[in-house]
């Protein structure tokens, strides 16, 4: 299964709230890595346990030889405290329940994260001599506390309307955002982001004219809240227009937005996802302002400074 794939069932599938995990810091960014693992895995369909395990023991090395034998141990505890206060074992539980895998989805997790730390684990011995231990372990699948560039780009509709009359038209953007993610991985980030847009706007007997080409620029303050594997992002701000006919004459207005991604696992030293945005914008033009609705895909990544 290929990242893009990943990333778009994730998208679609993965929306769930973020787990309980470990006190201590280092327990708690290995957990955290390895739940990413295991979710992104079984959102394209988990099947024998072993050969998916086998499939991801590459991507856990990474993050398991940067955790010490003592926090791999004590993480190891906290899970078997976890999967027994949750009713485990797993396949007891399933029984008990009704056979319904949907009522043993936590304890399912949990199961697959310990036995994938327990197979990484073993082979540590794997580990390369120039990836050591860190104290504390921040995480590789995870962003926490520090900096973060998050650029991407995509396609947008717009529906417009003015003195009573909608109208279409069509472009795309790229965003270039700086920003500071919390301990509890949430971010906060500023930036620019530009774009174009093509209209066949329509004269004064309704006819529709050649294409007029538009080009907005965005500033905006953007808030983003972390689940596992998702986020949702709100951010508002100023908004610039201005069109082929006049390129300096630029219109002035407000842009407030919300957002739904999905991060994939890393890539090298990028986070790939990918994300729905929906924004409402309001130009503040001569004569009678102009509203209008933006629905899009944008193409995301996430690079930690």
């Amino acid at each position: 299964m290929t990242t893009r794939a990943r990333v778009l069932v994730t998208f679609m599938f993965t929306a769930c709230a973020m787990s309980r995990a470990p006190e201590v810091q280092s327990e708690r960014a290995l957990f955290r890595d390895l739940e990413r693992q295991v979710t992104v895995a079984a959102a394209t369909g988990w099947g024998i346990d072993r050969l998916e395990i086998e499939h991801l023991i590459g991507t856990a090395l990474d993050s398991v030889c940067r955790v010490t034998e003592l926090d791999r141990r004590g993480l190891q505890r906290w899970l078997d405290d976890e999967i027994l206060s949750e009713g485990g074992p797993v396949d007891e539980a399933w029984r008990q329940r009704g056979k319904d895998l949907a009522q043993v989805d936590d304890l399912l997790r949990l199961t697959r994260v310990r036995a994938l730390l327990a197979r990484a684990d073993e082979a540590s011995r794997d580990c390369p001599f120039w990836i050591e231990p860190e104290t504390p372990f921040s995480g590789r699948q995870i962003s926490t506390k520090g900096w973060q560039l998050t650029f991407g780009g995509g396609g947008k509709a717009t529906v417009m309307r003015q003195s009573g009359h909608s109208d279409l038209s069509f472009g795309g953007a790229g965003r270039l955002l700086l920003g500071r993610i919390f301990e509890d991985g949430d971010g906060l980030y500023a930036g620019l982001e530009i774009g174009g847009s093509a209209s066949f706007p329509k004269d004064a007997v309704g006819t529709r004219g050649g294409p007029v080409i538009g080009a907005d620029v965005v500033a905006p303050l953007v808030y983003r809240h972390s689940l596992t594997n998702t986020y949702f992002e709100v951010e508002g701000g100023w908004l610039g227009h201005s069109t082929e006919q006049n390129l300096t004459a630029i219109e002035h207005g407000v842009h407030a937005g919300v957002s739904f991604g999905a991060r994939a696992l890393r890539a090298r030293f990028l986070f790939p996802g990918a994300a729905f945005e929906l924004a409402w914008e309001r130009l503040f033009v001569a004569g009678d302002d102009i509203t209008s609705i933006k629905v899009g895909f944008r193409a995301a990544f996430d690079l930690d400074l």
